[in-house]
């Protein structure tokens, strides 16, 4: 069959050039620290002003009385907090990429998708023993493929390529003797795996691993004793989660969780330096808007998946404390593991709205004693 290339027959030579930076006076990597640092306050500024400007208040899931009355912390000692905690992850990530020279390489993307080029040849040059297995005659089925394409009328052209393809998967290299070359639908593949696929399942990999850290290191806090109040309590100061305290840890938690299980998600996935920017990021604005205590319908961030605000907040309150442990991209653990919260939606709304009555009376009592005062 036609369409065979020796592009890839042999590995070609490569020489490894620094990527260019995306900002010219700033490293990709010194970015990528900074990416995170600047999406906290960007994000958690908007929920800020959204809040203070009193817009959509319909989706709000606590009132502005319950973050008064209820919350056991500060707005001011949160930032302290957050500011202290961002220094040192800075610092560290700085002391990291120094010790390991953080950066990009490009100049062997011929040479990877050869290589993958050569795992898909092997792939499919096993399709006719897979058929075989079946009791299929690949070499019969790939020539009857190809007779009935190039028999269909003229009417048709568009159907003669596809059919054509068909046969060459069912039967590599049908006609073409000896050649060892790689198709031109194999390149094709090569490439797709590694522009995309690759890329995809890095990605896929980090959000896993990330997920299972959190989740299990999370249920371990709640479930031992002397790390809930030690260690994870200091976060549950927080009954009416806000932006801002998204991130309001302990130094030994925010270590443990984030600094130690992003570092770990990064160095098992692989992901570039540039490929780190955005889960970084990412994950920053996530964590975010999973406290943002807005139930918004066109936030992104909470679209199509379960692990978003509603589900976090449910775990912030003395009623679902024990369930909903999973954090940031998805609720396949407390799936897995039955601690998703059990209450119908109608129940949870009933619990959150004698909160807020609670709340509203305790306000009325309060203005009272001012008032007399």
């Amino acid at each position: 069959m036609a369409n065979i290339t020796d592009e890839f027959q042999l590995l070609p030579s490569y020489t490894l050039k620094p990527v260019p930076h995306l900002v010219p006076w700033l490293s990709d990597f010194h970015l990528s620290l900074l990416l995170p640092v600047m999406a906290y306050w960007l994000v958690s500024f908007i929920f800020w002003y959204i809040d203070k400007k009193d817009y959509w208040s319909q989706y709000r899931i606590h009132t502005p009385e319950e973050f008064k009355q209820r919350n056991r912390v500060t707005v001011g000692e949160v930032l302290r907090s957050i500011l202290l905690q961002q220094a040192l992850q800075t610092a560290l990530g700085l002391f990291l990429g120094y010790l390991t020279a953080a950066g990009d390489f490009h100049g062997r993307e011929d040479y990877d998708i050869a290589i993958w080029a050569g795992r898909v040849h092997r792939a499919h040059d096993a399709v006719p023993w897979i058929l075989a297995l079946l009791g299929v005659d690949a070499k019969a089925l790939a020539v009857n493929i190809q007779t009935y394409a190039t028999s269909m009328p003229l009417t048709a052209p568009t159907a003669e390529k596809p059919l054509v393809l068909l046969s060459s998967i069912v039967y590599p290299h049908l006609g073409d003797g000896l050649t060892y070359g790689y198709t031109g639908w194999e390149i094709w593949v090569a490439k797709a795996i590694y522009w995309f696929l690759e890329p995809a399942a890095r990605f896929g990999l980090a959000i896993f691993f990330s997920d299972s850290w959190q989740y299990f290191w999370h249920r371990a806090m709640h479930t031992n004793r002397w790390m809930f109040r030690n260690i994870h309590a200091h976060h549950h100061k927080i009954y009416v989660p806000y932006a801002f305290g998204a991130f309001y840890n302990t130094l030994t938690e925010a270590f443990l969780l984030d600094t130690i299980g992003t570092t770990l998600s990064l160095m098992l996935s692989g992901l570039t330096i540039r490929q780190t920017m955005f889960f970084s990021t990412i994950s920053v604005m996530k964590g975010v808007d999973d406290h943002c205590g807005y139930r918004l319908p066109w936030d992104p961030l909470q679209w199509g998946n379960e692990q978003n605000t509603a589900f976090h907040d449910v775990h912030h309150q003395s009623w679902g404390i024990k369930s909903n442990y999973s954090q940031l991209y998805t609720t396949f653990w407390d799936h897995v593991c039955d601690t998703a919260c059990r209450k119908s939606d109608q129940e949870i709304e009933m619990l959150y709205e004698k909160g807020r009555v609670l709340a509203r009376q305790r306000a009325e009592v309060e203005e009272v004693v001012e008032e007399r005062m």
